[in-house]
């Protein structure tokens, strides 16, 4: 996969909180538990491009107050964290929440309270430095602890579908297919150091993570404060927000209502192929693909083991097998629906110079679902037919029923002039909002007749016929 980077500022959502297990006394040596606090990532708008700020839907603070977040810790002893041996033996997919397991309080809450080893250097009189790692995603899911497959999930499951489970070696993984229902989409996020200057260490000789870096090999002198991690969230995924809009007789594509289709005519979207994104890929939470502040995440492919590959566009389609794609063996890729919005197929009618929502279950048309990014570039190509009912006809219209016209449409973005491609977006990125709006342009066939008067030859001519004798 393209290698690539975003641009976040991260805000501090919440004032530091410590376990409820922390006495305001300083604590023993011996009895230190380890605690969190948590920030989320803020994310960044597509400059320049109207509708949703990118904020609106994603997974904040607020929510991961009442859904929590999953950790996974690694005890290691004395010893560096490493991929190829360690396994989550000191916490495997631990929740964390605010308040005692949904009870609101001012303090993020799990169970059991871990501690701190005690072995860390010539201060505990030790000579070996016990160590351990953490790596975290959210919204948590409850998973089975043998296979990592959350708990009643079924074949259809979509969004986080697997972790790692508890026995693997190495990092964790979280496995995700893309949802596109905006409903249910779920902002898969996965965490990181906080920035370091939001807290200090709890020794002198201590130091810290940096802002983006992972938290690997931390002991106890130069954990967070108080034995806090600070957590900071970030977005794994894209927003995407695609809005269909219909013109009918102008020049210029617009949102003011004025013209109205014909009501004999139905405009019915066959099927969208976007690029960019992939639907289904792992995440590595160990974020080696770039750490500090501009770190980004560690996408692989869906087995979690090999690197995720961008095969190009993805197509949607309508789900009926109308025949009209122009794509190869398309009844078998068109026997079940693939998330479209009712309204944009067949049976439906996009209304005139109103954004409507491409997915299907969205609220409004603002609404985006949740993308795996690949660096790579956005293109975008549409089919749909224009079908007019026609007693006079015999064709069938793509509601399989009545007769009339019917006309398929098969455009692809196009941005200026010249055979190099062009893009809706020169990349897709983590931690981004894109919108996307695609306007239907329609122009009606029209006829101008008028009635003529006869027109008399200007002077006349005798025309003499010779005699017959």
């Amino acid at each position: 996969m393209k290698k690539y980077l975003f641009f976040a500022a991260a805000a501090a959502m919440l004032t530091a909180c410590s376990s409820e297990e922390l006495a305001t006394a300083p604590q023993e040596a011996q009895d230190q538990p380890i605690s969190f606090d948590v920030y989320t990532q803020r994310a960044v708008t597509r400059a320049g491009l109207p509708g949703n700020d990118g904020t609106s839907y994603a997974f904040t603070t607020a929510k991961m107050e009442t859904e929590g977040f999953g950790v996974f810790a690694y005890y290691t002893d004395n010893n560096d964290y490493d991929p190829a041996k360690s396994t989550p033996n000191f916490m495997y997919n631990q929740k964390v929440i605010k308040g005692a397991f949904g009870t609101t309080t001012a303090t993020w809450k799990y169970e059991p309270a871990k501690y701190w080893p005690n072995e860390f250097g010539d201060a505990a009189a030790s000579d070996e430095v016990d160590k351990l790692t953490f790596f975290a995603y959210a919204p948590y899911v409850d998973v089975d602890v043998t296979n990592g497959v959350p708990v009643g999930a079924t074949e259809d499951e979509l969004n986080i579908t697997a972790l790692s489970k508890n026995s693997a070696t190495g990092d964790p993984i979280v496995k995700y297919l893309v949802d596109t229902n905006p409903a249910t989409s779920v902002d898969l996020c996965w965490g990181v150091a906080a920035d370091a200057t939001s807290y200090t260490p709890i020794a002198l000789t201590g130091s810290v993570p940096a802002e983006g870096d992972n938290f690997e090999n931390l002991v106890k002198e130069n954990s967070a404060a108080n034995g806090k991690i600070n957590w900071l969230f970030k977005h794994a995924l894209a927003q995407l927000n695609v809005q269909v809009i219909m013109n009918v007789d102008k020049e210029t594509p617009t949102t003011d209502a004025t013209t109205l289709v014909d009501a004999n005519t139905n405009v019915c979207i066959r099927e969208i192929s976007l690029g960019g994104f992939l639907m289904k890929g792992a995440l590595n939470l160990n974020s080696e693909d770039g750490k500090g502040a501009n770190a980004t995440p560690n996408w692989l492919a869906y087995d979690g083991a090999t690197e995720a590959v961008y095969e190009g566009p993805v197509t949607f389609y309508d789900g009926f097998k109308d025949g009209k794609e122009l794509t190869d063996n398309n009844i078998q890729k068109n026997e079940k629906p693939t998330g479209l919005n009712p309204i944009l197929i067949a049976g439906g009618s996009i209304p005139t110079d109103a954004p409507v929502n491409l997915w299907d279950g969205a609220a409004d048309a603002d609404e985006p679902i949740y993308v795996i990014p690949t660096g790579e570039p956005m293109t975008c190509n549409i089919v749909y037919d224009v079908d007019t009912e026609d007693a006079n006809l015999t064709g069938i219209l793509s509601d399989g029923k009545t007769h009339g016209s019917s006309v398929e449409n098969n455009i692809t973005y196009t941005k200026g002039t010249g055979v190099d491609p062009t893009y809706v977006f020169d990349a897709i990125e983590a931690g981004k909002s894109y919108v996307v709006k695609i306007y239907v342009g329609l122009t009606s066939v029209k006829f101008e007749a008028e009635v003529k008067p006869w027109v008399t030859t200007p002077g006349s001519v005798d025309v003499e016929l010779p005699e017959n004798n």
